[in-house]
């Protein structure tokens, strides 16, 4: 790992292995804010004219000198359901841990939430990588229930397949689609197939959201490159009518989404989401 300045992020961790490069912003964030192959492109959105950013009354009340809430780009975590206080400005420098097997990004407790935030990324001798995301409650009292969520915003142009459970169980559902109060169904960017559903980014400002419960890895196409994406998928309960992969795109970017199950989390309980990155030609 070292430490390099890049573009309107400052300061970020580079970590390099295989043949890939990944940056995580530590002024700010975290956010992974690179990924792809040495001296290659990303496969992430950046938002460098801050397209994408979002302030509110209940923000302004109770983070005041916070600032607002900005995508930036790249892979984050965040905390579903998802309210106003998921919006939480992550605008401050975080804490870096190395270890033997890996380096963790610590955010500062969320006022609002009461949460810490991290991500642990393990590089494999391929490139490819291991990431845990993690929830520790410093609060006072029990959260509600809550999951990790993880967004990954990728470049123009991407595509995303999502592999829907083809078990014949008789009687009984095998599939759900969870579709948002703006997703019109027959939006040219969506296929939906027996077997997959497939979400395009086009240049149409629009935006389109849907969800699934999924236990099968996922994959995006997106600069050439592919990132198949593997999560744990235990059943249990599950936010928007049981989504545990979700996605959504507008002119600007598409999103992956992968959640957690729903829990609660006691004073000092922590809990954490682990997903395998493997970015491939």
């Amino acid at each position: 790992m070292e430490y390099i300045n890049y573009k309107k992020y400052g300061k970020c961790a580079k970590l390099s292995k295989g043949g890939k490069t990944m940056l995580v912003t530590v002024d700010i964030g975290p956010r992974i804010i690179f990924y792809g192959e040495d001296g290659g492109e990303n496969i992430f959105y950046e938002d460098i004219d801050d397209l994408i950013n979002k302030d509110d009354e209940y923000l302004q009340k109770n983070l005041v000198g916070k600032g607002i809430w900005h995508i930036y780009g790249g892979h984050r975590l965040w905390k579903s359901p998802e309210y106003i206080d998921t919006y939480y400005p992550d605008n401050e420098p975080i804490a870096v841990e190395e270890t033997d097997d890996g380096v963790t990004f610590v955010s500062p407790v969320e006022i609002t939430t009461g949460l810490k935030k991290s991500i642990k990324i393990k590089m494999s001798d391929d490139g490819n990588a291991i990431i845990e995301h993690g929830f520790t409650n410093c609060g006072e009292n029990v959260t509600p229930p809550i999951a990790l969520w993880t967004l990954s915003v990728m470049e123009k142009g991407a595509i995303a397949k999502i592999p829907l459970s083809t078990e014949d169980k008789g009687l009984l559902p095998n599939r759900n689609l969870v579709l948002w109060s703006y997703t019109d169904i027959k939006d040219e960017r969506l296929q939906i197939d027996n077997d997959c559903v497939t979400l395009s980014q086009k240049n149409i400002a629009r935006p389109i959201k849907l969800g699934m419960y999924v236990d099968q890895p996922i994959e995006v196409k997106v600069k050439g490159m592919t990132l198949r994406i593997e999560y744990p998928a235990p059943r249990g309960e599950y936010a928007d009518f049981c989504c545990n992969v979700e996605t959504y795109t507008n002119d600007i970017m598409l999103e992956i989404e992968t959640l957690s199950s729903l829990k609660e989390l006691k004073k000092g309980e922590s809990a954490v989401h682990t997903v395998k990155w493997s970015l491939t030609k």
